[in-house]
């Protein structure tokens, strides 16, 4: 068994954090392959396989099954190795699993000596549906609104994972509200999006489809975050690009500035000459060879 994933999330205070601990608790113990272990998939050699087994009878006729001598020696090294194996990976996820919890927790369920104990006795402690804890969860939906989070899939995440714990604990929100949720904590600048919106899903309130909602978000919000950017670039360029902070002066670039370079002012002259005296040459026609030919000023 090999430990190649880390725990995400809180350890386990209590019935506060117990279903956000839980999703997490399971993704790590399935990941590390401790799960195994918890769940009874992986259990003790069974002993009968290996021993032979001797049967007596007491004072009152009871019939008593006890284990004798391995069937084999090859046999009783095996179980022995088995055995060893098997105690020494269920030690390993009692410790996995008691790394995940609080130490007043560890305090709590020390009594606990297999990792299958301490994980039911985790579920039977915590795992109970109360109505405080379901309020807390609905309050976190309702109090979402976009401005807590960078970008529209993490809002809409944090709307879902509440919505999920709240189906685990018996109590599913219908897929109207959970569209009216999420579209109703978005900011003003989605208003005309949101009412476009409200209209189109009360054409059908029974088959709202949830993901193509969250997509459609996620793509109204990249088409409005480009928009943006292109606005900022546009008056970026208006304010800055055409601005030479050196004379002061709008319009005026910083690598043609004779000011600042006076040998530019010589090249630019000598430049003009040349040009002014190519316009002035005529050519006679006819000849293989052009001559040239200045006209008088």
């Amino acid at each position: 068994m090999s430990n190649f994933s880390s725990f995400r999330g809180d350890k386990l205070v209590g019935s506060s954090n117990y279903i956000e601990w839980k999703t997490n608790a399971d993704l790590f113990l399935e990941i590390n392959g401790y799960m195994s272990y918890i769940d009874g998939t992986e259990a003790s050699p069974n002993k009968t396989l290996y021993y032979k087994i001797i049967t007596k009878t007491d004072d009152r006729g009871k019939e008593l099954r006890a284990y004798g001598e391995p069937i084999s020696a090859e046999l009783g090294a095996r179980y022995a190795d088995r055995l060893s194996e098997f105690s020494r990976n269920n030690k390993r996820a009692l410790g996995a699993l008691k790394s995940i919890i609080s130490i007043d927790n560890n305090d709590q369920f020390k009594d606990k000596l297999t990792a299958e104990d301490l994980y039911r006795a985790i579920i039977t402690t915590f795992g109970q549906t109360s109505l405080e804890l379901i309020g807390r969860y609905l309050d976190k939906i309702v109090d979402t609104n976009y401005n807590s989070f960078n970008n529209i899939d993490e809002y809409t995440s944090n709307i879902q994972s509440s919505i999920i714990y709240l189906k685990e604990l018996g109590q599913p929100i219908p897929k109207p509200i959970i569209a009216w949720l999420i579209l109703k904590g978005l900011p003003s600048s989605y208003d005309n999006y949101a009412s476009r919106k409200y209209e189109e899903l009360t054409e059908d309130l029974k088959d709202v489809n949830i993901i193509k909602l969250i997509s459609d978000l996620i793509s109204e919000e990249g088409r409005f975050n480009s928009n943006i950017n292109l606005e900022a670039n546009k008056t970026s360029f208006n304010n800055n690009s055409s601005y030479y902070k050196y004379y002061n002066k709008k319009g005026h670039i910083e690598d043609k500035c004779f000011i600042k370079y006076p040998e530019l002012r010589n090249n630019y002259s000598n430049s003009n000459t040349n040009k002014n005296k190519n316009k002035n040459k005529v050519y006679n026609k006819g000849s293989k060879k052009p001559k040239i030919i200045y006209k008088k000023k």
